[in-house]
């Protein structure tokens, strides 16, 4: 009987336990898991704020700029004045301009890996902090699959909050191994420690708490010598002073570098509205920490201003609730682990909570709770550990029950709601769904519809937006936009004036000259577009929207020569992008090079077949060059897209006589 215990081979779920309590094989099935849950992003495009920060941003094109790229702020080439510092995230995206140019697939590739990275420090973070191997794995896997982390992981341009919390958690595992008795090159780790601090902090601003943090651990868990109050305070003190100054030299770093930086104060809201307001932000993050449905890049929360019941009192005890439940649980079981990552998520969220920061309903955002959700982790694996049997269910089945449905529930709703972040049309569609008068949702649908030919649509957006939103710079600059697409020229050059007058920071900036400059070029005022072409590209020569607006420019003014040198610099800046190959096409076209003009118009149809005027003037091409057939097929296509095209109709006509 002894001899066939000893012999008796384990059981699959027992030979599952014991492989996975190998931290390398459970973190290598962690890493593909989530790979495999956002394997859908690397199809995704560019959207939202990756047309400045990648497809627009000169900067990354070459390893040159490195220098340049710690003494300029994010988003230089935008607006004048900007609060935003983050040279390693450039840094990271010129790594990928160079590996991948600009196909998305390889940006979304490494955005994931970026967050499978994170997700690996925070099992390192987890056992560090004294949890056990499987609570450790619990909070590892509860942090890969959060559907909150959508946003940060297929957005490419939020991988800044992934790699801000990879330096953290790694600095905090290096800093808690430096301060363990007997643990082997103490002083190298402690090094390390504030160099990977000095990483995350010039990743993203959300790393300027990490001081306070070890503070708070250091007095939570005092060395053997500080019985007393006083003791501990002084040395939690002692020991959080290197990440202090750290942060300080960070701070003139940044100043140096942010010489025209400047709040975005509402002067209509004071410290009352933003007091009031805090509440209902921090509730609205541990809502969707618990309940992640209705995720969107667009939310719109403004200052609170009324409902005081509904907006501050009931928020105020929901989290007071929350703190004294939290309070009980720490004291009841003595373990200062649970308050230590309470205060990790606090902490962690207060960079985000300084509202006067952002711009009026601005103050939410998915990607702002990354770093903060790794204490929110390990709190709900250390509750799953302590579910207790129920009926004839022992406590480890009811605990790996709650886990499967937990990382069921979150699989199912992660993958609904990765979609929409799939393009801007969906983002923008996403958000105004959710939240109709969210100004931005409302400009960029707008630009969306008036680019499609929707014209009367996108202007009913423009006006909305511009009506209950006056204080929106952006509104005024949108209905000009579209007013100008639509051909009511008169009315474009009235909204254009206005906006310029009330957002001059916007004309300062090389990417708002560009924007203008198309906009005289679309209403043939060319005396005004070109001298501002000149005066963009001679600041900036590689600028990806000067190259291709001007160059349209120019095609529009029959300058056809520096068109196609200009939209020749465009199709080589982003092959992927069909309008520079449409440009470049009718520009060799109407210079009388059809044989030249062919490729390009053919490669813009192919890349996107919805755009009525690809397929008009791809007709054009083929009835100079003899395909009457081909061309007939064209102006139809052309027709079934857009009904008003008159042009269209008198070549289908020319056609069909003969």
């Amino acid at each position: 009987m002894n001899e066939i215990s000893e012999n008796h081979d384990p059981g699959p779920w027992e030979a599952l336990e014991k492989h996975l309590g190998r931290p390398s094989l459970l973190l290598s099935l962690v890493g593909l898991s989530t790979l495999v849950l956002y394997c859908g992003a690397l199809s995704f495009d560019f959207v939202w704020d990756d047309w400045p920060q990648i497809i627009n941003n000169p900067i990354i094109r070459s390893w040159h700029n490195l220098p340049r790229v710690f003494g300029s702020d994010l988003w230089y080439h935008v607006a004048r004045h900007q609060v935003y510092y983050r040279p390693l995230f450039v840094a990271w995206s010129m790594l990928n301009y160079s590996l991948f140019g600009l196909k998305p697939w390889g940006w979304h590739l490494c955005a994931i890996l970026v967050h499978i990275a994170a997700t690996v420090s925070v099992f390192w973070l987890a056992r560090k902090l004294g949890l056990e191997h499987w609570t450790a794995a619990l909070a590892t896997v509860i942090f890969a699959l959060h559907p909150i982390h959508i946003e940060a992981v297929v957005w490419i341009s939020a991988v800044s909050d992934a790699m801000v919390t990879l330096f953290a958690a790694l600095a905090f595992v290096a800093f808690l191994n430096g301060r363990t008795p007997g643990q082997k090159g103490r002083l190298l780790c402690w090094m390390a420690s504030l160099a990977l601090l000095a990483c995350a902090l010039f990743t993203k601003e959300m790393a300027v708490t990490f001081a306070a943090l070890v503070a708070i651990y250091a007095w939570l868990h005092p060395r053997k010598d500080r019985s007393s109050a006083g003791a501990k305070v002084c040395g939690a003190a002692l020991e959080a002073l290197p990440y202090g100054l750290v942060t300080v030299a960070y701070a003139f770093v940044r100043k140096h570098a942010l010489a025209q930086a400047t709040g975005k104060f509402d002067p209509n809201h004071g410290i009352l509205d933003l007091l009031r307001t805090l509440p209902l932000v921090i509730s609205f993050y541990v809502k969707k920490l618990l309940f992640p449905t209705g995720l969107t890049g667009l939310y719109y929360t403004p200052y609170v201003t009324g409902k005081v019941v509904m907006q501050v009192v009931v928020p105020l005890l929901a989290l007071g609730t929350l703190w004294i439940v939290l309070w009980y649980w720490n004291r009841r079981e003595g373990n200062r682990t649970v308050g230590f990552a309470a205060c990790w998520f606090l902490i962690g969220l207060a960079p985000a909570l300084y509202l006067r920061n952002f711009g009026n309903g601005d103050f939410v955002r998915d990607r702002y709770v990354y770093l903060p959700s790794v204490g929110f982790s390990i709190l709900l694996a250390m509750a799953l550990r302590r579910l207790p049997p129920l009926r004839q269910w022992s406590a480890r089945a009811v605990q790996c029950g709650a886990f499967a449905v937990v990382c069921v529930a979150w699989i199912g709703v992660s993958l609904a709601q990765q979609v929409y972040w799939a393009n801007d049309f969906l983002v923008l569609l996403r958000g105004q769904s959710l939240y109709p008068t969210n100004p931005y949702t409302l400009v960029g649908l707008a630009s969306e519809y008036s680019e499609r030919g929707a014209h009367e649509l996108a202007i009913q957006y423009a006006q909305t937006a511009e009506r209950e939103h006056p204080e929106y710079g952006y509104a005024r600059l949108s209905l000009a936009e579209v007013y100008v697409r639509a051909g009511r020229f008169d009315e474009g050059r009235l909204w254009l004036q206005r906006a310029l007058l009330a957002n001059p920071d916007f004309v300062a900036s090389e990417t708002g000259m560009a924007s203008i400059a198309g906009l005289y070029g679309r209403m043939g005022d060319y005396a005004r577009a070109l001298p501002l072409c000149d005066k963009v590209l001679a600041k900036d020569p590689d600028l990806y929207s000067a190259i291709y607006n001007c160059g349209n420019i120019h095609l529009m003014a029959g300058q056809f020569g520096e068109a196609q040198r200009l939209l020749t610099r465009a199709v080589a800046t982003d092959p992927e992008q069909p309008g520079p190959k449409h440009y470049l096409g009718r520009a060799y076209l109407q210079d009388g090079k059809n044989h030249e003009a062919q490729p390009y118009l053919q490669a813009a149809v192919a890349m996107d077949p919805k755009v009525w005027d690809y397929h008009f003037w791809l007709g054009v091409s083929l009835e100079e060059s003899g395909d009457t057939a081909g061309a007939r097929t064209e102006y139809q296509q052309a027709l079934r897209l857009n009904q008003e095209s008159t042009d269209a109709k008198l070549r289908l006509a020319a056609l069909e006589g003969k």
